[in-house]
């Protein structure tokens, strides 16, 4: 596991709280609508990559049936626990949650037959190789689905945020957004799964309506890969970037979180 992989597993344990908060209202609509199109099938084998709290991989895991299997992946403990939690819930066995790092995960033998990653892959320390390996994990005429924010989504609640950031901090370039500016649209996300080496690349767009308040927008900002802005700051900083971020909002009439995602699939 390395340094910067590890950071990204630290940052969203430490939000795990926040994060799951979330579930119902964002992330759990992302995994439902992921499943949707990666349709999982009664007796599959599906890994889901990057699973936080299980977004995906609990339909994934309903879809299959006592009969197929399901490992859910994620470098975050506390987010493992708490799908590990959610699936004893609902008794569903055949879901494995690992604290894990995917990008050196193996299949099992025959492979699987669906990967899917909701939200992930721009998190990998390269986008390219690291999902070239999770296709590889697939038997052939296995699929592959990726879901990723289209390009301009979040764009109100974002903005506000790094306006806020900037009055403590000089705002960073990030290799996630930089990798994710790659597959932000339909072509651009069609092109990139067949540039893998898998074919009939499809593209299924999704617009879902997220109302946001200044409150649940904060738990979003620290229960997110957007938390690790905030390290390092003194709690007296932390506490300006809230005022500032809520001022932002108010000002700009965000209400909703403009949720759009993108999800493509391919074949192996």
């Amino acid at each position: 596991m390395t340094a910067q992989q590890a950071t990204i597993g630290e940052v969203f344990s430490a939000g795990a709280e926040e994060f799951h908060r979330w579930s119902p209202l964002l992330w759990d609509r992302v995994g439902q609508a992921t499943a949707e199109v990666s349709a999982p099938a009664l007796g599959e084998r599906v890994l889901d990559a990057c699973c936080g709290a299980g977004a995906s991989a609990l339909p994934a895991a309903r879809a299959v049936g006592a009969g197929g299997l399901v490992d859910a992946v994620d470098l975050s403990g506390a987010l493992v626990a708490l799908g590990e939690r959610r699936a004893g819930q609902e008794g569903l066995a055949g879901l494995r949650f690992h604290q894990h790092d995917v990008t050196s995960w193996a299949a099992p033998e025959g492979g699987y037959d669906l990967v899917q990653c909701a939200l992930g892959v721009f998190f990998f320390p390269d986008m390219d190789r690291d999902t070239a390996k999770l296709a590889g994990l697939l038997r052939p005429g296995g699929r592959l689905a990726v879901t990723v924010w289209e390009k301009g989504a979040l764009g109100g609640w974002g903005q506000a945020f790094k306006s806020a950031v900037e009055r403590e901090r000089e705002w960073p370039g990030s290799s996630q957004s930089a990798q994710l500016a790659r597959i932000d649209t339909s072509d651009t996300l069609a092109a990139w799964l067949e540039g893998l080496g898998l074919s009939d690349a499809r593209v299924v767009r999704r617009d879902l309506a997220v109302p946001v308040t200044p409150a649940t927008a904060w738990d979003l900002a620290v229960g997110s890969g957007t938390r690790a802005l905030l390290d390092g700051l003194a709690p007296a900083a932390v506490e300006r970037v809230r005022a500032h971020f809520t001022a932002a909002l108010e000002a700009s009439g965000v209400t909703d979180l403009d949720v759009r995602i993108l999800t493509g699939t391919a074949v192996a």
